[in-house]
């Protein structure tokens, strides 16, 4: 029988880290590493790689992260760069920005949800170009950004 780390291990890798339920932190985590966090944050969590917030879990700040899977509560605004998975029990009260999202029946999300398509850095550099285009027609007016949404 497999225990709760070697599962962890595997699902997560072996360079990773848990914060247990039993933990409490006051402050910012950032980390180059995917994790799990069961415990309580108040402050913002950034990490490279998967996030994994547990049932018992409670983070009272902004996420950052490649993906998510949240089956607790997030009180701030979410920012994944690829994939987020809101589990049926998770609640999040902030905006939601990701490239991938599934909400799944019963998770609550108090706040937007957007669809980032492009990298921002990447955004700048195609807002540069338009701007230094000597065909674009400043006389003309902008158009309407057009909305992207999952429903």
């Amino acid at each position: 029988m497999s225990t709760f780390i070697d599962l962890f291990n595997r699902t997560m890798g072996k360079r990773s880290f848990l914060l247990p339920s039993e933990v409490m932190v006051n402050g910012t985590i950032e980390a180059t590493i995917p994790g799990r966090i069961d415990g309580h944050i108040k402050g913002d969590v950034k990490t490279e790689g998967k996030l994994v917030i547990g049932e018992s879990a409670v983070v009272r700040g902004h996420v950052h992260a490649t993906e998510l899977i949240t089956y607790g509560k997030i009180y701030g605004d979410v920012f994944i760069s690829h994939k987020a998975i809101i589990a049926n029990k998770a609640y999040v009260r902030g905006d939601v920005t990701a490239l991938v999202l599934t909400i799944e029946e019963g998770a609550v999300i108090e706040g937007a949800i957007r669809k980032e398509i492009v990298p921002a850095a990447a955004a700048e550099l195609a807002d540069d170009a338009l701007a230094n285009d000597p065909i674009e027609d400043k006389n003309k007016p902008a158009e309407e950004e057009q909305a992207t949404s999952w429903f």
